[in-house]
C-alpha cells in the first residue's frame, strides 16, 4: 500500500480530534463563564533524502489550548451574580477536590451554608478554605471580593464580613484546562491568592463561543475530512493498478 495514504490518515485523526473541539464548544456556548477551547494546529513538512528519492510530505501538530478572551457581559442585578472584569479567575474547589481555577460567577448559598456556583463547585476564600455563609436578610459582594451580610437577627443596617472570594490573575507558569474542563497551571500547582482582580457585582459573564465561526469551522473540517478520504481511495485504485501491472503473465 502506497505510503501516502498514512500521510492522510493522520491528517484525519487531527480533523476527528478538532471536530470534537468544535462539538464541545457549540455545546457550552451559553455555559456562563466557559472558555473555547482552541483545536490542534497541523502544519506540513517535506521530508526529502539527501538524493531526492523518496521525498514525503506528512501532517505535522501542535497541542491546542484555550481561548482566555472574556466573554459578553450580561446584568443581572443579582448580588451573589458575579464577573471577571478583564483578567484573572476564582479560585475554587471542584467536587474531585483538587484546586482549579474558574470564571464562573453565577454564586448562591447551598443547603449546607456554603457557596457554590452553578455546577455546585466551592469558591474558595483567600484562606483557601470553604466560604460559610450565615442565615441573612441581605448579601453582598465587593469589587475585591469581599463578602458582607446583614445577620438574620441583627439590628437594621448592622452589617458582618463573613469572608473575601479568593481571585488570582493566573500564574507565571502556563495555564491549560484539564480533563475536567477547569483551568489550572500545566505543572499542577495552585497559584496563590493576589485578589488583584476587579469583580463586578450583579453581573455574569457569558461563553467567549462564536457560533457563527464554530459553525463555519465545522463546515471546513467537514470538507477537509472528505478530501482526504477521495484522496485514499484514489491512492488505493493507483496501487492496485500499480500491482495488476506488476504481476507477471500467467
Amino acid at each position: 500500500m502506497d505510503r501516502s495514504i498514512y500521510t492522510a490518515l493522520n491528517s484525519m485523526n487531527i480533523l476527528r480530534d478538532n471536530q470534537s473541539v468544535t462539538a464541545q464548544n457549540l455545546a457550552n456556548i451559553s455555559v456562563t463563564g466557559f472558555q473555547k477551547d482552541i483545536q490542534i494546529n497541523f502544519s506540513s513538512v517535506y521530508l526529502d533524502r539527501n538524493k531526492g528519492v523518496d521525498p514525503r510530505v506528512l501532517a505535522l501538530q501542535e497541542p491546542g489550548g484555550f481561548d482566555a478572551t472574556p466573554g459578553p457581559m450580561q446584568q443581572t442585578g443579582a448580588p451573589l451574580d458575579l464577573a471577571v472584569d478583564g483578567s484573572g479567575y476564582f479560585i475554587v474547589k471542584p467536587a474531585n477536590g483538587i484546586t482549579a481555577l474558574s470564571r464562573r460567577g453565577d454564586f448562591t448559598v447551598s443547603a449546607d451554608g456554603t457557596l457554590r456556583d452553578g455546577t455546585g463547585t466551592q469558591p474558595l476564600s483567600v484562606d483557601l478554605e470553604p466560604i460559610s455563609i450565615p442565615p441573612h436578610r441581605k448579601i453582598s459582594i465587593s469589587g475585591d471580593g469581599i463578602i458582607e451580610i446583614e445577620p438574620l437577627n441583627a439590628p437594621i443596617g448592622q452589617t458582618l464580613v463573613v469572608g473575601q472570594l479568593a481571585t488570582t490573575f493566573g500564574s507565571e507558569v502556563p495555564l491549560g484546562k484539564t480533563i475536567d474542563g477547569f483551568v489550572r497551571p500545566v505543572d499542577g500547582s495552585v497559584p496563590a491568592p493576589d485578589n488583584r482582580t476587579i469583580l463586578l457585582s450583579g453581573f455574569l459573564e457569558g461563553s467567549n463561543v462564536q457560533s457563527v465561526d464554530e459553525l463555519v469551522t465545522g463546515i471546513d473540517q467537514s470538507r477537509a475530512y472528505e478530501i482526504n478520504v477521495k484522496f485514499i481511495t484514489t491512492a488505493q485504485e493507483i496501487d492496485e493498478a500499480s500491482a495488476s501491472l506488476m504481476r507477471m503473465p500467467g
